[in-house]
């Protein structure tokens, strides 16, 4: 039996990543301009965000932007309790923490994010919720930080 060679080596590798220009003008507006971006569909209207290539509904191409707000209604949730290293910044995230499916006011689709509240008892179907922004961002999706449930005072400023 003839005996394999094993030689260890370690590999430094670093990813970058590439997006349409959907993608790419969204990330733009977050990081530039602290601004949420969807594509409206020119047959159906149904606004995406984050934003696609195509609808999802009637398959036409979108290319109509539109403005998003950043306050929304909590979909679904769920409270994480398994540690993850975060890949937005390559650090092991604190458990637990919350996670939601956001419907952002002026978009059709949802948007996955992290929660401010990871207590179950105080989360719930249909609560209004308003980003956090990070002071400097850069450019990515973690540049809202996560997504706080709103007061009544800040629901009535909305209105």
């Amino acid at each position: 039996m003839t005996e394999l060679l094993r030689v260890s080596h370690t590999m430094t590798l670093s990813w970058r990543y590439g997006t349409s220009w959907y993608f790419a003008e969204f990330i733009r507006a977050l990081r530039d301009e602290r601004r949420l971006l969807g594509l409206r569909c020119p047959v159906c209207r149904r606004v995406y965000l984050p934003p696609r290539v195509v609808c999802g509904n009637c398959y036409a191409e979108l290319s109509e932007w539109v403005e998003v707000k950043d306050s929304g209604t909590v979909r679904a949730f769920t409270i994480v309790h398994i540690p993850i290293v975060d890949p937005t910044s390559g650090q092991p995230r604190p458990t637990p923490y919350g996670m939601a499916l956001i419907q952002l006011d002026g978009a059709d689709t949802t948007l996955n994010h992290y929660l401010a509240e990871n207590n179950p008892a105080k989360l719930r179907i249909g609560m209004r919720v308003q980003a956090v922004w990070r002071e400097e961002r850069r450019g990515t999706l973690s540049d809202i930080v996560h997504f706080a449930a709103m007061n009544n005072q800040t629901m009535n400023d909305e209105q």
